[in-house]
């Protein structure tokens, strides 16, 4: 991305602060960037909904009980994963604390402190900010994730789950398996989704109305396109006869839901970092 392209939004509650930026963005790349500054969260959700930016510089504390870290990890979520890079400012004495959270939440790529700032040092994170976003884009695989499953309990449990271990992929969810068949063959309500490449993973309940688990992973596996997306059978059964019958209808793993949160999201990341991070799919294709 050449200078010249550069459009920035700074959230930013402090006057001095902002035309300090302002000037070290000058010094930097002269007449070459755009720089929008909203001294709210509430201005800054306005700005981004009116004008696309390719980076965000977001102080830590805006003078209100949401913080940096909260804003950019919410704005995330709702725009999907599809959130420019975010570098946070602070300027708060407790540095160590908040550089922590700012690893942890997704969309911060990194974490300066205002009394370091300088021409240097805001031109080598902006750059290295850019490049490694770049990058991260053009490799990404952000498949969608499929859940079927009747209770709305459990499914609001696994989407806590995927929070909890921030994981950026699209999660949706069918309540039975009717509506997983009409969602993977693109039909009904799910008309909309044609064209659209198919789950990358499906996580099945066993036992759900109108077509149960075991029937919908039947026809599953038996059509060409569809038989080549990982089932993984997440249920409450354990039943041997259930365990058997599952991989013979050619599920690709049995799982049994844990009973405490803590350990849901430990089986949910377990599943994700294998399907998603270390084997190797078919690439995605469309119904």
């Amino acid at each position: 991305m050449s200078a010249k392209d550069l459009n920035i939004l700074l959230l930013e509650d402090d006057e001095n602060d902002y035309l300090l930026i302002h000037d070290l963005l000058k010094q930097i790349y002269g007449a070459k960037f755009h720089l929008d500054w909203a001294n709210s969260y509430a201005r800054g959700d306005q700005l981004v909904s009116a004008k696309h930016y390719d980076i965000f510089l977001v102080d830590y504390q805006l003078g209100s009980q949401l913080t940096g870290t909260d804003w950019v990890a919410a704005l995330h979520k709702k725009l999907g994963g599809k959130c420019p890079p975010s570098i946070l400012l602070t300027g708060q004495p407790d540095v160590r604390s908040i550089e922590t959270l700012a690893r942890e939440t997704i969309g911060i790529a990194y974490f300066v402190t205002k009394s370091e700032l300088n021409t240097e040092s805001l031109e080598r994170t902006i750059r290295f900010t850019l490049k490694n976003y770049e990058s991260v884009r053009q490799t990404s695989n952000l498949v969608t994730i499929l859940m079927a499953d009747d209770d709305p309990d459990d499914r609001l449990l696994v989407e806590d789950a995927f929070a909890e271990i921030r994981l950026e992929n699209p999660l949706d969810f069918v309540a039975d398996g009717i509506a997983l068949m009409d969602y993977l063959h693109r039909r009904g309500a799910y008309t909309h989704l044609a064209g659209t490449p198919l789950p990358g993973l499906v996580l099945l309940d066993l036992n759900m109305p109108r077509k149960n688990g075991r029937e919908a992973l039947h026809e599953i596996k038996q059509h060409e396109l569809l038989r080549k997306i990982p089932i993984v059978v997440l249920t409450t059964s354990r039943a041997e006869e259930d365990l058997l019958a599952s991989y013979n209808l050619g599920a690709n793993s049995f799982i049994v839901k844990p009973v405490t949160f803590d350990k849901l999201v430990e089986v949910i990341r377990a599943v994700t970092d294998y399907w998603l991070c270390i084997v190797t799919l078919p690439t995605s294709v469309a119904e």
